[in-house]
């Protein structure tokens, strides 16, 4: 079918919680056909059908471009039905601020179902808009359970700040001696001593009854507990402790429940190159299914560094001050990483990293690298996520196993390549190697240190001698390491710095790892 024999109609609709308004456009930009409000259940659904059935009869070889103003999750179900109807179709997702833009710049800043419609209608017609990539309803379902874990973790992190507030005032001193305050252990003892005082007062084969709590911990916490500048006790304080606690208990439990959703949800996900990501050794389910859920097409990034980009996976230096848990005062600026990004898919790779550093080699190198450089740990697990988001770009791209001696290979290779090619001294002009003489001479460029010969007068002065002429020199042997006259010009060597690279030379990467280029494992 030609251009010519295509009619196209755009298509606008404007979605709401309850219903939806839909307006019609042919190429002139004229109405096609009575716009008109349709409720979200089966008979609205029913009567846009019909409206595309009788366009389709008055206009033969009809092509529907519909551009839709998506209101978060409102437009899903009507979204999904546009894909099942069996004729030629062009569906386009607007961003609002674009669609926003585009009707201000066109209806005058009217603001009302019909004119967003209309707008997106033009858009269609006039503009032609790529058709948006669709995603099967069981990426929407992973979303929803990806976003459920999200707020159950967001709740859990609220809920040990405001425990973190509750023992500064009742045990200070605990912050400093339990690294993480809602570890297993922790948590059951503050359930059961939960303030200073009651710590200070338990026996201390009551304390080691606690599971991973060992003798020496025990002793140095009750010793801080009878030394305890913490102001707040009493029966209010230890309530108010333990119901915390017991909120933490219950925010872990509905997370351990969750873990199984999310595996569910994943394992009914249609066939594709995200499921490889589970081959990376590091990455788990539940990470592959956060990032999964948050990427949802690895086409909407054209890199590694993009995706990188993406969840802030990038240190930023920051002002500090005041003083840390340890007593030591902050001062100056520090680099960290940024804060930006999903909390909950930072969170998972954070661990993900942790667990690469030891058992995928790529990372494990990586990792060790920045060790023996002198940085930090948390900073060499940041640099240990970014490789895993590579890792992953390769793997969702080229949609194959990860394989752990990959990269193994690509350095070898590299580092054969590079035995092969001739060095920069080789590339230079003149002999490649003054060490092996040439079979006959030739011309190479060296300093020139023969006299210029003056040229004979025709006349000669009678009041002037004749000189006879200076013996010419003897040719200079470029290979000769002794000058054969007083006035041969000492060559120096060719410092390493002062010499150009020559073209195809080997140069590093900004990156930490050599290796890699962006999207290539």
């Amino acid at each position: 079918m030609t251009d010519s024999t295509v009619s196209i109609i755009g298509v606008g609709i404007d979605t709401a919680r309850y219903g939806h308004h839909v307006s019609f456009l042919d190429q002139d930009k004229r109405s096609a056909t009575k716009p008109f409000h349709f409720t979200e259940n089966a008979d609205g659904y029913r009567r846009l059908k019909n409206a595309f059935l009788k366009l389709q009869s008055k206009h033969p070889g009809l092509q529907l471009h519909i551009r839709i103003d998506a209101a978060g999750q409102y437009a899903e179900n009507l979204i999904q039905w546009l894909h099942l109807l069996r004729m030629p179709t062009v569906i386009s997702v607007g961003q609002p601020a674009m669609n926003k833009a585009y009707r201000n710049a066109h209806f005058n800043k009217r603001k009302a179902d019909p004119v967003e419609s209309l707008a997106c209608a033009r858009f269609a017609v006039v503009e032609r808009p790529a058709a948006t990539l669709h995603n099967p309803p069981e990426f929407s379902q992973l979303r929803d359970v990806v976003a459920l874990m999200e707020s159950s973790s967001k709740q859990r992190t609220r809920l040990v700040n405001q425990l973190h507030g509750l023992l500064a005032r009742a045990f200070p001193e605990f912050a400093t001696l339990a690294k993480d305050i809602a570890a297993n252990w922790a948590l059951k003892l503050l359930l059961k001593y939960p303030t200073a005082e009651r710590i200070a007062a338990a026996r201390l084969d009551s304390l080691l009854k606690i599971p991973h709590l060992d003798l020496d911990k025990a002793i140095r916490l009750q010793q801080a507990a009878k030394e305890s500048t913490g102001s707040a006790a009493g029966p209010v304080v230890d309530q108010l402790i333990k119901q915390k606690v017991r909120a933490i208990l219950d925010e872990q439990k509905e997370a351990r429940q969750l873990e199984e959703l999310v595996k569910t949800a994943f394992d009914a996900l249609p066939n594709g190159p995200h499921q490889r990501l589970i081959t990376i050794k590091g990455i788990g389910l539940q990470t592959a299914a956060a990032l999964v859920a948050k990427i949802v097409s690895i086409e909407r990034f054209n890199s590694a560094s993009a995706l990188i980009g993406y969840f802030a996976v990038f240190p930023e230096e920051v002002d500090v001050s005041g003083t840390d848990k340890n007593g030591k005062p902050k001062k100056g600026t520090e680099v960290r990483m940024c804060r930006k990004g999903n909390d909950l898919v930072r969170r998972l790779l954070y661990t993900a990293a942790q667990c690469a550093a030891k058992h995928n080699p790529a990372v494990r190198a990586l990792f060790t690298r920045q060790i023996a450089a002198g940085k930090e740990y948390n900073v060499a697990i940041g640099h240990c996520m970014a490789k895993l988001l590579r890792q992953v770009f390769g793997i969702w791209k080229t949609n194959r196993d990860f394989d752990p001696d990959y990269e193994t290979e690509q350095i070898n290779d590299m580092a054969e390549a590079d035995e092969q090619e001739p060095t920069v001294q080789e590339k230079v002009v003149g002999h490649k190697n003054r060490a092996v003489k040439p079979q006959q001479q030739v011309v190479t460029t060296t300093t020139s240190i023969l006299p210029a010969t003056r040229q004979p007068s025709k006349r000669r002065s009678p009041n002037r001698t004749t000189q006879s002429p200076a013996p010419a020199e003897a040719a200079i042997d470029p290979f000769s390491k002794s000058p054969r006259s007083s006035r041969d010009a000492t060559v120096l060597p060719v410092q390493e710095s002062d010499r150009l690279p020559a073209a195809g030379d080997k140069q590093s990467w900004p990156n930490d790892d050599p290796t890699q280029t962006p999207g290539v494992l």
